[in-house]
């Protein structure tokens, strides 16, 4: 072929090798940027007297206001990859998402915009992890904790129990006394009703002890049980019990 038909064939493919390289302007996309501040948070569960008396759950904000498109943008979103619903916001309206988590694990996420011809997501993963506040007061007979460790939002589980528990022995007369010591014994019971630990204890009148622990097998459901061995006083019990995951979250914005 000769030298002139070669550049004339190839000044006739340019433009249609160019628009190969990206989308023209009337095919732009949505340029998709969510802000968020956090990744990760704690829910606080309290117990009184055995009793569930409520819970602090964790809100996460996701800001889509630096999302653009050359159309009109329609709504931004947020869904959980669990199969339960998730939450849109007219892009009109707003471009703030807040999502509430109630349950500990670690969640995927899908963060989208709309422009009413196309959907452009991004996933994104968030740790929620868990705290028991737990109190009795005024007992010789403490109640048995349940633990469950296993993860409630996903398939990685938790990678450690952390367990604090606490047993005071009030003075039987303030400032005065009258009381004896206690001994208590505390145990972490697995599902073979084997305690996988355990500790024993004695609490001095006014005094407290504290058996403070860490477990690693967090694929079964446990029992903390403190046993009250021996003595004619009342005790308290305050314990903080802390559900823990491995840091796999995505990291925030800034």
């Amino acid at each position: 072929m000769r030298p002139i038909a070669i550049l004339l064939m190839l000044s006739l493919m340019a433009p249609a090798m160019a628009g190969c390289l990206g989308p023209s302007d009337d095919e732009a996309g949505i340029d998709l940027v969510v802000s968020f501040q956090a990744t990760n948070g704690t829910l606080v569960e309290y117990y009184e007297e055995g009793e569930y008396v409520g819970q602090d759950t964790v809100v996460l904000s996701f800001d889509f206001s630096q999302t653009t498109s050359q159309r009109s943008l329609e709504t931004f979103g947020v869904n959980r990859l669990d199969g339960s619903p998730g939450i849109t916001v007219n892009a009109s309206e707003g471009a703030l998402v807040e999502v509430e988590f109630t349950r500990h694990g670690l969640h995927e996420l899908a963060l989208f915009a709309t422009d009413g011809e196309q959907q452009v997501i991004d996933t994104i993963t968030v740790r929620m992890e868990s705290r028991i506040m737990w109190t009795e007061t005024s007992t010789n007979d403490p109640i048995s904790m349940v633990l469950n460790t296993k993860n409630q939002a996903g398939d990685q589980p938790a990678s450690v129990l952390v367990i604090e528990s606490t047993v005071y022995n009030p003075a039987l007369i303030t400032n005065i006394g009258g009381g004896q010591e206690v001994d208590v014994s505390w145990a972490l019971i697995d599902d073979t009703q084997e305690a996988c630990q355990s500790q024993p204890g004695t609490v001095e009148e006014g005094g407290s002890s504290t058996w403070n622990t860490v477990h690693f097998n967090t694929y079964e459901v446990h029992e903390l049980r403190i046993t009250y061995e021996d003595g004619q006083d009342r005790i308290d019990v305050e314990q903080s019990i802390s559900i823990e995951y491995e840091r796999l979250e995505t990291a925030p914005t800034g």
